[in-house]
C-alpha cells in the first residue's frame, strides 16, 4: 500500500495527467454527493437531542444551585432582603 503524501499525490497527477482529461464523472455523480453529505448532517442532527437534555439539566442544576445558596449558605441571608435593597435605592435617589 503506498502511503499518501503530498509528493505522491502530485507525481501520481503528473503521471495520469490524459487520463483527468478524459475522464467524465458518471451521471449520478451529484446524487452520490447529496447522499453522502445528507448522511454527514444527519450525524450531526442526531447529537442536537443530547444537546439540548445537556442544556436542560444546566439549567435545572444552575437553578438549584442558586436556591440552595440563598437560602442556606448564604452568610446575610437574614440581614438584608432583596425589597430593602430596592427600598434603600429608591430613597437614595429622592
Amino acid at each position: 500500500m503506498i502511503k499518501l503524501n503530498e509528493e505522491n499525490i502530485e507525481a501520481f497527477i503528473k503521471e495520469n495527467k490524459d487520463k483527468f482529461d478524459k475522464y467524465y464523472p458518471e451521471s449520478n455523480h451529484e446524487q452520490h454527493f447529496i447522499i453522502k453529505l445528507y448522511n454527514k448532517f444527519k450525524k450531526i442532527i442526531n447529537i442536537v437531542p443530547y444537546l439540548i437534555r445537556v442544556f436542560v439539566a444546566t439549567i435545572i442544576v444552575f437553578t438549584i444551585s442558586i436556591w440552595a445558596w440563598n437560602s442556606w449558605i448564604r452568610k446575610d441571608r437574614h440581614e438584608i432582603t432583596l425589597k430593602s435593597k430596592i427600598e434603600n435605592i429608591i430613597h437614595f435617589k429622592k
